[in-house]
């Protein structure tokens, strides 16, 4: 609550008090409004300047690995390793949170990835990067999904595909917040 983060003299987040429910939430504004540093402060990223961010009742963190664990997470960067194949940059993140590898074959397929599975992440497209990231971030079917222009860079059946995706992992218990510039994409869907 009360949640600001200033750089310098610049004041990025104007205080903000949320409470979200179950269900995916769009976050929608201007370029400069402060979508992504909500998002990243949500995340664990970002310490804010004031303030605080709980999730399910703890304070969020970086340094707390149960409250990581629960957070899906796509900002501006991939978060993925360029030299590593598709298959491999999700096999790590798997093994990293205790998945099952058909986990891993469910996601490319659902995004439509299977068959660029042994590319480079490096060799992809933007937009086929950006569906590599949204996999990573659903594969450990987290509580909370944080997702930063999820459609960029994207077509509009890789658009869908995407949606399909957040409404696959949408559950009871489950909260999604979406920042993008795509409001009509995401009302469609939004709770």
């Amino acid at each position: 609550m009360g949640l600001t983060v200033s750089y310098g003299s610049t004041l990025a987040l104007r205080p903000v008090d949320l409470t979200l429910y179950d269900g995916v939430t769009g976050l929608f504004g201007p370029n400069g409004a402060g979508k992504s540093t909500l998002l990243r402060v949500l995340a664990g990223l970002l310490r804010p300047s004031s303030g605080n961010a709980t999730l399910f009742g703890e304070e969020i963190r970086a340094s707390r690995e149960s409250i990581r664990r629960r957070i899906g997470y796509v900002g501006h960067e991939s978060g993925l390793y360029a030299r590593l194949s598709v298959i491999e940059n999700l096999t790590l993140f798997a093994n990293l949170y205790g998945v099952a590898s058909t986990r891993v074959e469910d996601v490319l397929e659902r995004l439509d990835m299977s068959e660029r599975r042994t590319t480079q992440v490096g060799a992809l497209s933007a937009g086929l990067v950006r569906r590599v990231a949204v996999a990573r971030a659903v594969l450990h079917e987290p509580d909370v999904l944080l997702l930063d222009e999820p459609y960029a860079n994207l077509d509009d059946d890789a658009s869908e595909r995407v949606s399909a995706t957040v409404l696959d992992w949408r559950a009871p218990g489950r909260v999604a917040i979406i920042a993008t510039h795509g409001a009509k994409r995401v009302k469609a869907f939004a709770d």
